[in-house]
């Protein structure tokens, strides 16, 4: 079923649109003191995010209908998929890490 896959690289992709518009968005953003926000650099951060979001969501998109058409068995593609959005993520966390100052 290609449903699943396009499901989440579209929600990827908001997520990705919303997070540059409402940075609140971004976890611990708003649990954050006044004085840890001036440390960071929001409006590079949301930017960051948001490419990051979109071009990992393109990417689920793009593999998931390639795998389909494919015919790959389904817990391979939900293994692949999976491994390409917990890895999007990493390298997002640790290049989000520069945009705060010591």
């Amino acid at each position: 079923m290609l449903f699943p896959d396009l499901l989440t690289g579209f929600i990827l992709i908001i997520c990705g649109l919303l997070v540059k518009q409402y940075p609140n968005l971004i976890a611990g953003y708003n649990t954050m003191s006044a004085r840890d926000r001036e440390k960071v650099d929001f409006v590079k951060l949301s930017t960051m995010m948001r490419n990051y979001l979109v071009v990992i969501g393109a990417i689920v998109i793009i593999v998931g209908i390639i795998l389909f058409l494919l015919d790959i068995k389904e817990s391979l593609r939900l293994l692949s998929l999976s491994a390409i959005v917990v890895f999007g993520v990493f390298i997002m966390v640790f290049k989000g890490q520069k945009f705060t100052k010591p």
